[in-house]
């Protein structure tokens, strides 16, 4: 396959800014939100601020050796709320799932809700045992990742 000169330009450049996601456009990519939500979807646009338009968009709960997903379409995301994104090998993605057992995602959703309560519970202890020593934990309860 012939790379245009438009190509070369940009695999070149080191890109430090939203700019960076580019390459990554009409691709299936893996986004992880600070909610701890897991977002698998077809980029389709973004702006300098990293608000993101993801199509055919399915979300997916991994659990222990469990796993659910349910199909949410067109789905936006604000930019603040990605922590990690990246491209999806199409061949490869699903491999992965071999090894889990299929629930229905309503279940899922409860069983993570019990273990990010549990989180919070735990991170607010661990916070007030800090703070009695003079630190500051950084956990905040959005920051479910």
């Amino acid at each position: 396959m012939e790379q245009k000169v438009e190509d070369l330009y940009l695999e070149s450049y080191a890109f430090t800014t939203a700019a960076a996601i580019v390459g990554s456009v009409d691709r299936k990519i893996f986004v992880l939100l600070r909610d701890g939500r897991n977002l698998f979807g077809i980029l389709r646009t973004f702006d300098q601020f990293a608000n993101l338009v993801l199509q055919d968009t399915f979300e997916r709960i991994y659990l222990d050796k469990e796993f659910a997903e349910i199909y949410r379409g067109v789905f936006m995301v604000r930019g603040e709320n990605v922590v990690m994104m990246g491209e999806l090998d199409i061949d490869k993605e699903d491999d992965h799932l071999q090894q889990f057992i299929q629930i229905p995602f309503e279940q899922a959703e409860k069983n993570l809700k019990i273990k990010q309560d549990s989180t919070i519970k735990n991170e607010r202890i661990r916070t007030k045992k800090l703070f009695a020593k003079g630190l500051i934990n950084d956990f905040y309860k959005s920051d479910l990742y």
